[in-house]
């Protein structure tokens, strides 16, 4: 026994001196398997708080499953709905848009008058009180809106509601899950939009023109939705899951880090597994003498066994549980401040970490463990006296070159060393070039990431919209285009009429705004390369990624619904237009009017190279509720986009680290496989100086042929991961600059250089007796 527990103690010391002196390779191993359970387990964690989060939220205010609007409902409409048997909650709303004249800027909000309590859509009080039923002066107004405003309970606030002002009190603040995120235009701006909640007596004179609904448990939406079109078909009816905006673009951001978390991170982790695998193998290689000599002492295979796969347990197994408990606390917070810019939430929900993340740290370990197994035993199956031998050297071959004669006539000897010495370590020399490959490709795809996200925004906010100016009309004060062309003191002045329809496809349904357009208008470009589209005098034009989400292409019908109207058109998709952000439908002037659903009339004015006075004139008509620059827009696009870039960002530094740890193992690997060889050299007569620069050289060669073959990749998975990450309204246009290819190629060859000189200095180092004895 006492025998036993003295050979445990020696392989125990032994494992902790192999720890000790071979460091930094067991250090990298543990790196490489923290930062690749890290990245995936950090995004996975961060697209399952963001879900629970907003389920929580939704589920917990009682958000609607349908908006119902049209011009009014009468109680006999209320009452059929009701009785459908989908139906479990109704209640009526009035809702409508009104300006807020004393407030700074112009600003408006949106308002929703109950009946009562609300019993769906529940908002939840941050301060003051709840609205009282017989209350018809007060409102509840929106936490950040107040905030932005000044308003606190108490606070007296005028609103010009149908052409009339009234005065309301702030009871209090809140926050609704029916304005996950609260925009009006292109992203939030508290300080010139927000929703006020009141109660119906405060508008009495009004009809309820909104029914919000909420289906029975078990319920089929799409039988549900189809009831509800049969009792009201002239009503707009907007599906919670479909084509309620606020949800729509919460489900996005949850859809992009999902998608996120599925690629580039598993990509990082398997690049991370390969080299960890390789350097298990090649420090089992080192340890054949050591095992022999075990074996020789009468260590039984089992022991031997047991303490080799140390080697891969504690490493990987402390880096992937390391990576998967950091991941939860460390990346979730990081990018949900950057979502928070956006999103209005009482609380965050941490989610638990997934069992997919657990798995996959489990894998990690347990695919090193099994590596290092698969060696051992085929260790194990040799004889001791083999063990005990050191491995002979590879014989050498004739390579390619070496046939071409007058080629190979031409190259020096060291030249020829350096060729034949790569062809005779085919793995390793591949092993260092799939290394380099996953690395360039990764800082590529992550680079160009970042290079793409402002490429199509700029794009669609300075090349699509040609425009200086878009003036937002009333449209029962605007008057004709015809008039302001002549008023306005302007380069180009276009006209555009748009209202929210429903277009029907036998596979789908979708509500999106419809873009009535003059034919000569040339500031709005939605042919190829940012062109003008010539608009068709008969049909339907749609935007390319709309009529994917619809299933339809050019020459295919689609079925039309107006708002407030009991008859259907039935369209030919007549072209398809390009646009990045907002995905709808556009018409010509001509074809409108062939439709007989109403004259022409401007909901916008289109304006290019405004002088001041034409901005000040704008700015004082009655009829013009707001003004739009896209040179403002751009930068809110960008402040939507935040929370992705940085992600892409942090994805960055993933791969520059996988890239700075994976050169260093590999580049230590091969100075310690090849010491006997340089050893050799310095007997040979060869200067330390000489010996460097065979070994810079012969990495340098290695690296440019590994950074090459991991361009084009690194280009096909940006836009595969950009394709992956589109959000409904959205389309992620790829674009890598020249420079970011160089660049990132220059960072994973200055890597693979600068860690090689620094190995380089170890050749003064190398011991020459200890390098070339022989155990013979």
């Amino acid at each position: 026994m006492v025998r036993e527990n003295r050979r445990v103690s020696a392989l125990t010391r032994k494992l902790l001196r192999d720890f000790r002196q071979n460091g930094t390779q067991f250090l990298a191993m543990l790196l490489l398997c923290f930062l690749g359970t890290w990245v995936f387990a950090g995004l996975d964690a961060n697209w399952r708080m963001e879900q629970l989060t907003f389920d929580s939220w939704i589920e917990e205010g009682r958000l609607a499953d349908f908006w119902v609007r049209s011009t009014s409902f009468s109680r006999q409409d209320i009452a059929r709905i009701r009785a459908l048997p989908e139906i479990d909650l109704v209640q009526e709303r009035i809702t409508l848009e009104a300006d807020a004249p004393d407030l700074p800027g112009k600003v408006s909000v949106a308002l929703h008058a109950f009946r009562g309590e609300p019993r769906l859509n529940v908002p939840l009080v941050r301060s003051g009180n709840k609205l009282s039923g017989e209350d018809p002066r007060g409102c509840l107004v929106e936490e950040q809106f107040a905030q932005a405003q000044g308003l606190v309970p108490g606070s007296r606030l005028e609103l010009e509601i149908a052409g009339r002002r009234r005065s309301l009190i702030v009871r209090g603040t809140v926050l609704s899950p029916e304005y996950l995120i609260t925009v009006k235009d292109m992203s939030p701006d508290p300080s010139t939009f927000g929703f006020i909640l009141l109660q119906d007596k405060a508008l009495e004179e009004m009809p309820y023109n909104e029914l919000i609904l909420r289906l029975r448990p078990g319920s089929d939406p799409d039988e549900a939705e189809a009831a509800i079109e049969s009792v009201l078909p002239s009503a707009t009816i907007i599906v919670r899951e479909k084509t309620h905006s606020s949800t729509l673009q919460a489900r996005n951001y949850v859809s992009l880090f999902r998608n996120m978390s599925y690629l580039f991170p598993v990509l990082a982790y398997f690049v991370a597994a390969l080299v960890v695998v390789t350097t298990l193998a090649r420090m089992m290689d080192t340890q054949r003498i050591q095992m022999g000599t075990m074996k020789a002492l009468g260590y039984p295979d089992g022991r031997i066994y047991r303490h080799y796969v140390n080697y891969a347990l504690w490493p990987s197994a402390l880096g992937s549980f390391l990576g998967l408990f950091t991941a939860q606390f460390t990346l979730p917070p990081i990018l949900w401040r950057m979502l928070a810019v956006n999103m209005r939430v009482p609380r965050v929900r941490m989610a638990p970490i997934s069992p997919l993340s657990w798995g996959l740290a489990v894998a990690e370990v347990l695919m090193c463990v099994l590596i290092c197994v698969r060696h051992i035993r085929r260790s194990a199956q040799e004889s001791t006296a083999d063990l005990l031998r050191p491995k002979p050297p590879r014989s050498g071959s004739r390579v390619p070159l070496d046939r071409i004669g007058w080629l190979w006539g031409r190259l020096s000897f060291n030249t020829k060393m350096i060729i034949r010495n790569l062809f005779r370590n085919k793995g390793r020399t591949l092993m260092s070039m799939v290394g380099l490959l996953f690395c360039n490709m990764l800082i590529i795809c992550s680079f160009g990431l970042q290079d793409s996200i402002p490429y199509f925004v700029r794009q669609h906010f300075f090349e699509t919209l040609s425009y200086d100016v878009r003036a937002d009309m009333i449209p029962e004060r605007a008057g004709t285009l015809e008039s302001y062309r002549a008023r306005l003191d302007a380069a180009r002045v276009d006209g555009v009429m748009e209202m929210s329809v429903t277009l029907t496809t036998e596979k789908r349904k979708r509500t999106l705004l419809l873009t009535v357009l003059p034919e000569d208008t040339t500031l709005l470009r939605l042919g190829s390369g940012a062109s003008v589209l010539a608009l068709p005098e008969d049909g339907i034009v749609l935007t390319e990624k709309m009529a994917d989400l619809l299933s339809c292409s050019t020459g295919d019908w689609v079925t039309l619904r107006l708002p407030g109207d009991d008859e259907t058109v039935v369209l030919r998709v007549a072209a398809l237009a390009q646009s990045n952000i907002g995905q709808g439908a556009y018409m010509g002037k001509k074809a409108w009017e062939r439709l007989h659903k109403g004259a022409f009339f401007l909901t916008g004015l289109l304006i290019q190279d405004p002088t001041p006075f034409c901005l000040s004139r704008l700015e004082d008509m009655d009829e013009v509720s707001g003004l739009k620059y896209p040179e403002k827009q751009y930068p809110q696009a960008l402040r939507i986009l935040d929370s992705a870039s940085a992600a892409f960002s942090i994805l960055s530094f993933v791969a520059l680290g996988l890239a700075f740890v994976i050169c260093y193992n590999m580049g230590l690997m091969n100075f310690t496989e090849r010491t006997r060889e340089y050893a050799t050299l310095k007997v040979l007569g060869y200067h330390q100086r000489e010996i460097r620069g065979l070994m810079m050289r012969e990495n340098n060669l290695t690296a440019v042929f590994g950074v090459a073959a991991g361009i084009l990749p690194g280009i096909g998975l940006v836009r595969v991961i950009l394709k992956m990450c589109e959000f409904e309204s959205m389309v992620f246009v790829m674009h890598i600059h020249p420079r970011t290819v160089l660049l990132s190629s220059a960072v994973t060859f200055a890597f693979a250089a600068l860690i090689e000189w620094f190995l380089t200095l170890k050749v003064r180092k190398i011991d020459m007796v200890e390098a070339l004895k022989s155990v013979e």
